[in-house]
């Protein structure tokens, strides 16, 4: 306990435990100090088709996309996209408007959404793998008017029109001249909004998250110097349009001079296949998440040239990476480790990975980027030491404009940054800040189950799990036989293992549990372990 905080407690004894406060104001403000990045940022207020023409003004001829046999130049793709924004206008899209856009992943889909943002609107990605439910709520909540597909069963939406690439290259007229901006400056400003992502979550149907122009851009210029992106790079496009990481691909290549390499849906599903695209097309940036990376590493990989590997949208095992460092040191493959949120654009924080925090199994996720702003709060809202496991929460140059027609749930989420003035968005993600800045994510605050009275931290079994040398990765889940029945339930493991690992040795170095102790998060009183060892599936 701090003198500060003694005195304080010595002054109120009957304050309530709850209601203590930790820190005094100097302290709060060298802790808030510390969750920032120690690059300064340095941003441009502008949009992205205005920052993409800059682009495509000075190097015209420099190849933009490359999809299989197409391969479209800077200045072929503005042209296109600046004529699909005619056609656009042409069917009543208007500065403002949220356009669908739901097309396989090819050179067409870039055009499309560029197409979308130069005609002063917002895009709002579907995959045409969606059930046709979610693609019929995601049109109605968005209050979409045009939907941009090929998709001959996309469903009928009161209001909703689906049309074509074709339809609108038809319905443009005469060819656009290049490098046009056909987005009137009225409505059409930095915080304006570019996109709107669905993300699932605790509350049931998806949430359409709001992300501005500014946002967008800002992530660009926290990385690009950092990272060396540049015109000599070539990206891999290769998630999907409805996951905000293809925000990161797409216009992190774009804005800053790259060539983006489209990867189709099936090559993304056969590791073969995929490495062979590495290497034809000579990729240097490398975006994955990590289960789809560990694929990678099961086959040869000695032959890619990528200098950088960015990984994000789930957790990292860092010891995954040792197979990577045997083939490509750090001296030649920079690794980092991004968390990310949605609703704070991307990508939040970064840390380099070496093949001694591998070995370490670090945990850390680095430094916030310049610009964006970590706190670790408790219950109460109140800001937490070093060391002290609580949420998570965001504020700076990547929040979000909140969900969309949610009023109510983005008050609850988007609440005021009282450091900055600004906002901050909670995001329900554990962890601690370290005393050198890092954050380290603990997983999410509502993991915690309970299994017939006995409450168990989903994420510690999953711990377990992945400290098993065979297990390259693993999830988490609860199963019940009868889904009314609560005395049915059973907590199952799915892990995957390495090539000629048996699936039974993992089951009983499971059920001895950790190798190292660790302390419990709950009391003897409220929690104890299951009596058998969780069931344990490999995939």
């Amino acid at each position: 306990m701090s003198p500060w905080t003694a005195t304080w407690l010595l002054r109120r004894p009957q304050t309530p435990v709850h209601d203590v406060e930790l820190l005094d104001d100097a302290e709060q403000t060298r802790i808030a100090a510390l969750g920032r990045s120690p690059r300064p940022p340095h941003t441009t207020a502008t949009t992205i088709p205005d920052a993409f023409t800059r682009i495509a003004t000075a190097a015209p001829e420099r190849v933009a996309v490359t999809d299989g046999t197409t391969r479209l130049t800077y200045r072929e793709l503005d042209a296109h996209a600046a004529k699909l924004a005619q056609g656009l206008h042409a069917r009543g899209v208007t500065p403002g408007d949220r356009v669908g856009v739901c097309l396989d992943r090819t050179a067409e889909l870039v055009i499309a959404l560029l197409a979308v943002l130069k005609a002063g609107a917002t895009y709002v990605p579907v995959d045409p793998a969606y059930p046709a439910d979610r693609l019929a709520h995601t049109a109605q909540d968005a209050g979409i008017g045009v939907v941009i597909t090929r998709h001959p069963e996309f469903p009928t939406v009161p209001g909703c029109t689906p049309t074509s690439p074709d339809d609108l290259l038809d319905a443009a007229g005469p060819a656009a001249a290049p490098h046009s901006t056909t987005a009137p400056t009225a409505g059409h400003t930095p915080d304006t909004p570019a996109y709107v992502i669905y993300t699932s979550g605790s509350t049931g149907r998806p949430k359409g998250v709001l992300v501005p122009h500014r946002n967008v851009i800002a992530l660009i210029d926290a990385t690009r110097d950092e990272y060396g992106l540049g015109p000599e790079d070539v990206w891999t496009w290769f998630h999907s349009s409805a996951f905000d990481f293809s925000v990161w691909e797409i216009w992190g290549c774009l804005l800053t001079g790259g060539r983006l390499a489209v990867v189709p849906y099936f090559v993304s599903r056969e590791p073969d296949r995929f490495r062979d695209l590495l290497t034809t097309e000579k990729v240097t940036v490398l975006s994955q998440t990590p289960s789809a990376f560990a694929q990678l590493l099961d086959i040869d990989h000695s032959e890619l040239s990528v200098r950088l590997v960015v990984f994000g949208g789930e957790p990292l095992d860092a010891r995954m990476m040792l197979r990577w460092f045997d083939r490509h040191p750090e001296s030649t493959s920079r690794v980092v480790n991004m968390f990310g949120i949605t609703e704070t654009t991307v990508h939040v924080t970064e840390q380099t990975l070496t093949r001694t925090l591998a070995l370490a199994a670090t945990r850390s996720v680095g430094r916030a980027l310049p610009g964006w702003h970590l706190y670790v709060r408790d219950e109460e809202g109140r800001l937490l030491p070093p060391g002290v496991a609580g949420e998570i929460c965001v504020g700076g140059a990547g929040v979000a404009l909140g969900y969309l027609g949610q009023e109510e749930l983005t008050a609850r989420r988007f609440v005021p940054d009282p450091f900055t003035g600004g906002t901050m968005y909670r995001s329900g993600d554990l962890g601690r800040l370290r005393p050198d800045g890092r954050l380290e994510h603990l997983g999410r605050i509502d993991s915690q189950v309970k299994i017939r009275g006995f409450r168990i931290e989903l994420d510690e079994i999953r711990a377990v799990l992945l400290e098993d040398p065979d297990v390259r990765t693993a999830a988490v889940v609860v199963h019940r036989d009868d889904p009314s029945d609560a005395a049915t339930a059973r907590i199952d493991a799915y892990v995957a293992l390495s090539p000629g690992s048996d699936p039974a040795t993992v089951r009983e170095r499971a059920a001895n549990g950790p190798r190292t102790s660790s302390p419990s998060t709950c009391s003897p009183s409220t929690c104890s372990p299951p009596r058998s060892p969780p069931s344990t599936s490999s995939r």
